[in-house]
């Protein structure tokens, strides 16, 4: 597969720290990769011993630890055109596990190579922590995110998806190909399978998203990310956010309903929905799903 693509897709981001001088571009445009093939579900390296960071070809991966009762948690994603691990350019231990959510796409860039790069080129070094402090924003709007109630955390992960799969210049459901499951979206909001199912049928009653054969279809991006006070900003964009018609994200759904309450502002196709009906906590899952 050629990879000038993901790394011009690399460039875009780089650039919106600030503008690259043509040098700098061609040197990142010019970096010799060799992708390698990680099936779903499969770790693409480990906190232990890290020798390169990650760039993300095709496909979507995560960040994620394993806690000590055997329950993973998400703590990040990233997609075509993402660098894992980029900002520390040095062996210092990751911060948790990178794991392959879908067949992916992913070159290793020894962080020699890194180090030579950012000692050439400042300009990148800068723009590489600059990429750290997004991914450090992202993360603390999924802290805050903490504080919604369950349907609104998914519902603005489903936004984020969107948004971020979409700025990649691919539809969502042929970035993901089924590799963002019930089981990830449950780890993504700290809720179980069980609920995640009732939180997306409970969705799709109240008109904000569809389920067609194991795909989530959102018909009004815009009401399911006023729905969700979903604001693409803290994810510094140059692509699309979720706002066109008919955007799709492929998860896997089964059975199991829910309702979700109108809110203290009544009812009617014009009600922000409330919450779920008969949510209950239950345990955790654990490991890959």
């Amino acid at each position: 597969m050629p990879t000038r693509e993901p790394l011009a897709r690399l460039v875009r981001r780089l650039e919106e720290a600030g503008s690259l001088g043509e040098r700098e571009r061609q040197a990142v445009l010019s970096l010799r990769l060799q992708p390698r093939l990680v099936p779903a579900r499969a770790d693409i390296g480990v906190e232990q011993d890290p020798q390169a960071a990650h760039l993300v070809l095709r496909g979507v991966a995560c960040r994620y630890h394993m806690l000590s009762d055997g329950t993973r948690s998400i703590v990040g994603l990233f997609f075509p055109g993402d660098l894992c691990g980029g900002h520390s350019a040095s062996p210092a231990k990751h911060h948790g596990s990178l794991g392959a959510l879908s067949p992916s796409l992913v070159a290793d860039v020894p962080f020699r190579t890194l180090e030579a790069l950012i000692g050439d080129h400042p300009g990148i070094g800068r723009a590489l922590w600059w990429l750290a402090l997004v991914e450090l924003g992202i993360a603390q709007q999924w802290l805050a995110n903490g504080g919604l109630e369950a349907e609104r955390r998914i519902a603005h992960i489903v936004c984020e998806i969107l948004a971020r799969s979409e700025a990649t210049g691919m539809a969502a459901v042929d970035a993901f190909s089924g590799g963002i499951r019930q089981g990830v979206i449950a780890d993504l909001a700290a809720v179980c399978l069980v609920h995640v199912n009732r939180v997306l049928h409970a969705l799709q009653d109240a008109g904000l998203i569809r389920l067609e054969r194991g795909v989530v279809k959102v018909p009004k991006p815009s009401r399911l990310a006023a729905y969700a006070d979903f604001d693409a900003g803290y994810l510094h964009l140059a692509g699309r956010a979720a706002t066109e018609p008919g955007s799709k994200v492929s998860l896997s759904c089964e059975t199991g309903r829910a309702r979700i309450r109108a809110s203290a502002g009544g009812s009617g196709p014009g009600a922000r929905p409330g919450s779920v009906d008969d949510a209950r906590p239950c345990q955790g899952h654990r490991g890959w799903r």
